[in-house]
């Protein structure tokens, strides 16, 4: 059994976005608040003794809202600075990534 020590990505669910710059357009394109099954801490509860992180958020502590069902005042600062994090750690990623190469068919 192979248990990461890292948080997932919120958008993909991964700790290595395939997709760092499509990840980025998801968390910037919709709303993000605290995880419903964790409440934001990231962490797995005494319901799941062998993992690290929530089974839900994978440790990112956010959980995806559809646009209109959560208004910004309802979302926690800590999940604000969570998400921010997030888009500051992709938007750096992609700066740094070259431009995709088109290949002629």
């Amino acid at each position: 059994m192979h248990v990461s020590r890292q948080r997932a990505c919120p958008a993909c669910g991964s700790t290595r976005c395939a997709d760092p710059a499509q990840c980025l357009y998801f968390l910037t394109s919709r709303p993000w608040g605290d995880c419903v099954k964790c409440g934001g801490s990231g962490f797995a509860g005494e319901d799941s003794p062998l993992e690290i992180f929530c089974g839900y958020c994978l440790g990112s502590g956010l959980d995806e809202y559809m646009p209109g069902t959560i208004t910004p005042d309802q979302i926690s600062e800590g999940a604000k600075r969570r998400h921010a994090a997030f888009v500051a750690h992709l938007t750096a990623f992609v700066s740094q990534s070259p431009a995709p190469v088109a290949v002629a068919a």
